[in-house]
């Protein structure tokens, strides 16, 4: 998929992270995905610190747009692990870049590694992440 085409699919199928605007998909292609955080006071966690599951969040996401950049089957990836490390706390107001890239896409598997930084270029948080590729045969059971 092109950037045009994922920022278009994540706003239609993703409005409650996608519609504030206070994400953006700055880059998607080949495997690598930039995505850009302004967080605001929903993503502040007591301290005053940006909280632990907005940036698992923004690392889930930007892993997903480096998938789509390879393909449009990758839509229906399914994050089966994610391992995050956090390096250093992010503060309010700045705006986060995450990185996302590719380092492994199987034909059932995926490996994405993303990193979070803060204006300064600081790593905030490591993250490694496998997706599930499920193939035209999968089944979806509920």
């Amino acid at each position: 998929m092109t950037l045009s085409e994922i920022r278009d699919y994540l706003a239609a199928e993703f409005p409650q992270v996608f519609e504030s605007n206070d994400i953006t998909v700055d880059a998607a292609a080949g495997g690598v995905a930039t995505m850009r955080l302004l967080p605001a006071e929903k993503h502040l966690r007591p301290g005053g610190i940006i909280s632990g599951p907005t940036l698992m969040m923004l690392a889930d996401a930007a892993a997903y747009a480096a998938l789509l950049s390879l393909s449009d089957g990758a839509k229906m990836a399914v994050t089966t692990n994610l391992n995050i490390s956090f390096l250093r706390a992010a503060p309010p107001g700045a705006p986060i870049r995450q990185s996302a890239t590719v380092v492994k896409a199987g034909r059932r598997l995926a490996v994405v590694v993303a990193e979070a930084f803060d204006p300064a270029e600081a790593l905030l948080a490591h993250t490694t992440m496998t997706y599930a590729m499920p193939g035209s045969d999968a089944r979806v059971v509920s």
